[in-house]
């Protein structure tokens, strides 16, 4: 058996050896997981790499700076383990430090095993998510009380406690505080050693945040930055609504622009997510302060953040302008949401949210619906691989010639049901062994109410909680179950057992049948019969989702978040009866099969305004694209407000907007060097279209383009 001594010695060696965060969670074996996590992060915060200072106005900057270290902080699961990295290190250690790797490694497989939900969550239905984690922390009581009240707030809690477990809660804090004040005094001094025109401005703002309350805008920028990269660089939340009182104290639009122009590039660099703009104030009237504008003008160009912009009615003329100088600009900013079906669904999904925090709504992650500074929201915690599940319900239904249309249907939502309940009940699994032995510490510092309810940002401590889970491949589904019901049950053009056989075989020799079949009417063509397929699924796989009890709190909300994944998700699928192969993409989220949608934009949205939407507020992500001109002119400009709105009144939660032409698009894929700046919307965020593999590539350029000019 190890002793104390033992311990502190391996974790000594760990230290030196460039693992900090590794010999923090060794370093106290008989401490609670909290407290063992926390010391993790303190020697993280004490020890690990510093990114350079560029002489910005913000520190840090860039990307988050390269670390040898194998095992590192996680925002979604607490730590990131470098397996192969560390499997390679091992044989150029000394024999002690050694065997302190692999005293680790039988520590960390032991940590894995732990939390693992089993083989239903992790492989075929972790479409576009597998436990993951975003959040939003609290930025605006940090830049308001500063980080020396939330350390009065820990020790008065502290004080309170009795039972062991609370007080390894605040005494973790405490160490977690006291590894922020180091991570804190070695940026500063990182600015003192290096040079640039605003050194000493940065200095002094830094000398005072984000541990005292910021007095003006700079400050709040300075503060805010920080505790982004504080928590991992993940979303920066309501940024127009917190940064609004500190810009009305000294309004000076230049000096706002540049400010959150070098925060958007500090996103960028680190593929950070999303922040929300706009939307009501809790007594019902319209928020849009001037910020709003502000922060779509200093991210013309730039891809990230992912800016969600909220949509009344009311909405000023001059932002919708705005919106699109953004678009125009061709950053794929911002999306468009239904402000008053959010808070409607919200509203109407029992998740106990109060008025006051339910107009704080914002997407997390790709788009994941949470809300600002006081939610624990999985995104996205698994998916559904619809069209893998009905492969397996033709193989099974379809070798009886006397199946009928009704009893494949059927048997599919048979089959649906079976599949939600497996991956829900292991991941609710999931949820309880994580409460239990994966703590986070800086989430449980920065989130409403941890430190007063006393309990880990994974264990309750937030004041809400909730699951957002994917489901993939609806127009799939919708269209092949059209073509089944038209080639097969009503036109007998093919025997059920036989399209079986043919499913198969890939369509091998049976060309013309799957022209037939891929002629069958389409989902997003505003077709009632296929649509009203569409909405039917939907709805049922929706309510079986939300009627699951959710460990975590809340409810599962389902969603439709496909970003780069529907590539991937169909190549461990047969050929489906709409005419897809074997291994060919599924549709992207919410919207047609890419390519099918033939008959004009109004079409394709009355189409999924069809979907009761309301059911599925995790997000339905819908990506259209428009030609260049389509901005270009006032008329232009009025006919796409006009399209977003009038699906907006029909129901419609979400639209994303690419604005690029498919000429540039083809050109990109064979010019990659002359369009580096080239963006296009994916699932729920923008990227680089030369990020993406050829395959997606081929996906975005085949996505039907409008022209409203």
């Amino acid at each position: 058996m190890m002793t104390a001594a033992d311990t502190l010695s391996q974790s000594r060696l760990l230290l030196e050896a460039g693992e900090p965060f590794a010999a923090g969670l060794c370093e106290c074996p008989e401490a609670t997981p909290f407290e063992r996590y926390a010391r993790a992060c303190r020697r993280w915060f004490e020890d690990g790499p510093l990114a350079a200072y560029e002489g910005g106005y913000l520190y840090p900057g860039g990307p988050k700076p390269a670390t040898s270290a194998t095992v590192t902080p996680s925002y979604s699961f607490t730590f990131a383990w470098n397996q192969r990295g560390f499997d390679e290190r091992l044989p150029q250690l000394d024999a002690p430090t050694r065997q302190a790797f692999e005293d680790l490694k039988r520590l960390l497989v032991e940590e894995d095993k732990q939390v693992c939900f089993g083989e239903a969550g992790w492989n075929a239905h972790s479409v576009g998510g597998h436990g993951w984690t975003h959040a939003i922390v609290q930025y605006g009581r940090v830049l308001a009380e500063g980080l020396d009240a939330y350390e009065a707030r820990v020790r008065a809690g502290l004080d309170r406690s009795s039972d062991a477990t609370t007080q390894g809660f605040y005494t973790g804090l405490l160490d977690l505080l006291a590894g922020i004040r180091a991570l804190h005094s070695r940026s500063i001094e990182q600015a003192r050693q290096s040079t640039g025109p605003n050194r000493d401005r940065l200095i002094a703002a830094l000398s005072r945040v984000p541990f005292q309350p910021a007095r003006s805008f700079y400050e709040a920028m300075v503060a805010y930055n920080f505790v982004y990269y504080l928590d991992g660089c993940d979303n920066p939340g309501r940024l127009d609504a917190v940064l609004e009182p500190y810009y009305q104290a000294a309004p000076d639009r230049e000096n706002a622009i540049t400010l959150l122009s070098e925060f958007a590039d500090n996103i960028s660099a680190n593929s950070g997510w999303t922040a929300a703009l706009g939307g009501s104030h809790a007594d019902g009237t319209p928020d849009y302060p001037a910020m709003t504008e502000i922060v779509l003008a200093a991210t013309h160009g730039r891809f990230r953040p992912t800016l969600e912009l909220r949509v009344r009615p009311d909405m000023p003329d001059s932002l919708w302008e705005a919106a699109f100088d953004s678009l125009a600009s061709g950053n794929g900013q911002p999306a468009f949401y239904n402000e008053s079906e959010y808070l409607a669904g919200l509203r109407e999904s029992d998740l106990g949210l109060a008025e006051d925090d339910l107009v704080q709504w914002c997407g997390g992650g790709c788009t994941e619906t949470m809300v600002h500074g006081c939610s624990n929201v999985g995104s996205l915690d698994a998916g559904f691989n619809m069209p893998l599940v009905f492969t397996g319900t033709l193989r099974r239904t379809l070798s009886d010639d006397s199946v009928t249309f009704e009893e494949v249907l059927a048997a599919f939502r048979a089959d649906m049901r079976g599949v939600i309940h497996e991956v829900l009940g292991a991941l609710n699994k999931h949820f309880s062994a994580r409460a239990l032995h994966r703590p986070q510490p800086v989430r449980s510092l920065l989130m409403d109410d941890c430190v007063e309810r006393g309990r880990d940002f994974n264990d309750g401590g937030a004041r809400y909680n909730w699951s957002i889970v994917n489901v993939a491949g609806l127009a799939n589904i919708a269209d092949s179950l059209e073509a089944l019901r038209c080639v097969v049950f009503n036109d007998r053009a093919v025997a059920p057992r036989q399209l079986c056989d043919i499913l198969e075989r890939n369509f091998e020799g049976h060309e013309a049948l799957r022209l037939r079949l891929a002629a069958a009417p389409k989902y997003g063509n505003d077709s009632p019969g296929v649509d009203a397929l569409a909405a039917d699924v939907a709805g049922f796989v929706y309510h079986e989702i939300r009627s699951f009890p959710c460990a975590r709190g809340g409810r599962f909300l389902p969603s439709h978040i496909m970003f780069e994944t529907f590539v991937y998700a169909g190549h461990p699928v047969g050929a489906t009866p709409d005419g897809r192969r074997a291994g060919e993409p599924l549709s992207d989220s919410a919207g047609p099969m890419q390519g099918r949608d033939t008959n004009g934009p109004t079409a394709m949205l009355r189409s999924i305004a069809r979907l009761p939407q309301r059911l599925a507020v995790g997000t339905p992500v819908l990506n259209m694209r428009f030609s260049k001109p389509t901005l270009a002119s006032e008329d232009g400009r009025q006919r796409l407000r006009t399209l977003i709105e009038t699906y907006f009144r029909l129901g419609g939660l979400q639209v994303q907007i690419s604005v690029v032409d498919r000429a540039e698009l083809e050109d990109a894929l064979i010019h990659p060097e002359l369009h580096k700046n080239l963006i296009v919307r994916i699932g729920g965020y923008s990227t680089h279209f030369n990020r993406l593999s050829q395959e997606l590539k081929m996906e975005v350029i085949k996505r039907t383009e409008y022209a409203l000019s």
